[in-house]
């Protein structure tokens, strides 16, 4: 069965870069390694910030225009969000409703009165549920002694689905909701409702009806994984774009500013800079951390949104070659 990571978020430190990693802590990573990266450049001597540098131009012709740039990309993303927050009351209700069906066939399967609004209890219900179906499938048709033909094997679907399962319920409690999604990422979901329906489409009729139940309640609760993670990426990636706009309003208007200040610093080509020149190196690393933090968010923020996108693109069993996740 093929693992839900990724082959570019198996190991910790690109798994914390792509994904676990909180987004301002891997865009401080980022900045401060432009800084080490500035402050290498100037003392090797391949970059010069002192009387006569064409750093003004620099910072007053492209790096400003660009962050103010930078600063409407926050207000098209809020747009966008926004474009999706709207609806008449009977859109509203509409989806409402459908939230509520949804959750609602669950119970109905899981035998639970109400199912947890918390996304890492909810995927444990499935989660739970569908372990326990599979296994009730694999017990009746072993008690009922039904011919499969070559190939299909009853014991080992069973216990692939289980073991799929097992890793779906291992959400812990206080899991957030980007955490519940790494557990969907792949397409494992995809195989095992195809194997699922095949059961169902060759041996529907001669199973007991028990068996015949248990696998009609497995094929729901794996409709029910595929619907669920992506409804839980529509919030979080809205969340994310969210929190990103915020971000780069927080980074962008001191990156405006600080770049605004230091092009002042050069006040002729023949005039000494306003700072002494000594000093004028460590002020550009600093100002290099503060002027790039607002592109450090971003690249921090867009590379969790590429990749949870890329791996939970569809939703149904028809999956794009370039989605699989490949196991060791």
């Amino acid at each position: 069965m093929s693992k839900p990571w990724a082959d570019d978020v198996q190991n910790p430190v690109t798994r914390w870069l792509y994904i676990t990693g909180n987004r301002l802590g891997v865009a401080a990573v980022m900045s401060l390694t432009f800084a080490a990266l500035a402050a290498l450049l100037i003392w090797l001597g391949l970059v010069y910030v002192g009387p006569g540098s064409n750093l003004a131009t620099v910072l007053s012709s492209g790096l400003l225009s660009g962050l103010l740039t930078l600063l409407t990309v926050a207000l098209s993303i809020n747009q966008l969000i926004l474009s999706r927050l709207f609806g008449s009351a009977g859109t509203l209700s509409d989806q409402l409703e459908g939230t509520l069906d949804y959750r609602r066939t669950v119970e109905d399967v899981a035998g639970v009165d109400a199912s947890p609004n918390d996304p890492s209890a909810f995927l444990g219900l499935l989660a739970d549920t569908l372990k326990r179906r599979v296994e009730d499938f694999e017990r009746e048709v072993d008690r009922a002694v039904v011919t499969l033909d070559p190939g299909d094997d009853a014991e080992e679907y069973a216990e692939e689905v289980a073991d799929y399962a097992e890793h779906l319920s291992t959400a812990d409690d206080d899991a957030d909701t980007f955490e519940v999604l790494l557990l969907t990422l792949g397409t494992d979901y995809a195989d095992h409702l195809d194997t699922t329906r095949a059961f169902r489409s060759r041996y529907g009729e001669d199973l007991p009806e028990a068996a015949d139940d248990a696998l009609d309640d497995a094929f729901e609760l794996l409709k029910a994984i595929a619907t669920m993670r992506q409804f839980f990426k529509t919030v979080t990636l809205q969340q994310e774009l969210a929190s990103l706009s915020r971000s780069l309003i927080y980074t962008g208007v001191p990156a405006v500013l600080v770049t605004y200040f230091l092009s002042q610093v050069y006040t002729g080509s023949n005039v000494p800079p306003a700072i002494d020149p000594a000093a004028l190196p460590a002020v550009v690393v600093v100002a290099t951390a503060v002027i790039l933090s607002p592109l450090a968010v971003l690249v921090a923020s867009l590379l969790r949104v590429a990749t949870v996108s890329l791996y939970t693109v569809s939703i149904g069993t028809f999956v794009p070659p370039e989605t699989t996740i490949e196991g060791d």
